[in-house]
């Protein structure tokens, strides 16, 4: 039988499961940026965004987030690209069509 407690554990553990707005956010960036890009521009785009994080000293800590999920997220996508002649295109990536999906189940399953 479960308890409250365990009801609100489990709660909790998903959530930090979830990503953080500010992960999102950088995710968003770097997929909108990304769209239409060749593997050596969007390399230069996380290069681009390794420096201007390692530039910017004063962000804050929901900054520093977002700026770290996009450098990973640009990193993702240059692997991605790595081996694939064409443009980059979210609407066909597989990972994000993933993640959209499981938004959705996740979504339905609250209600």
């Amino acid at each position: 039988m479960s308890t409250q407690q365990d009801q609100s554990r489990a709660v909790s553990e998903q959530a930090s499961e979830m990503p953080s707005p500010a992960e999102k956010t950088g995710w968003t960036a770097a997929r909108k940026r990304a769209a239409g890009m060749t593997h050596h521009e969007a390399k230069a785009a996380l290069e681009a965004a390794r420096h201007a994080a390692k530039k910017d000293t004063s962000a804050d800590a929901s900054e520093a987030v977002r700026m770290q999920a996009e450098i990973e997220e640009w990193e993702r996508i240059v692997d991605a690209l790595a081996d694939h002649a064409g443009a980059y295109d979210p609407e066909a990536d597989p990972f994000v069509q993933g993640e959209l999906a499981g938004e959705q189940d996740h979504g339905s399953a609250a209600r």
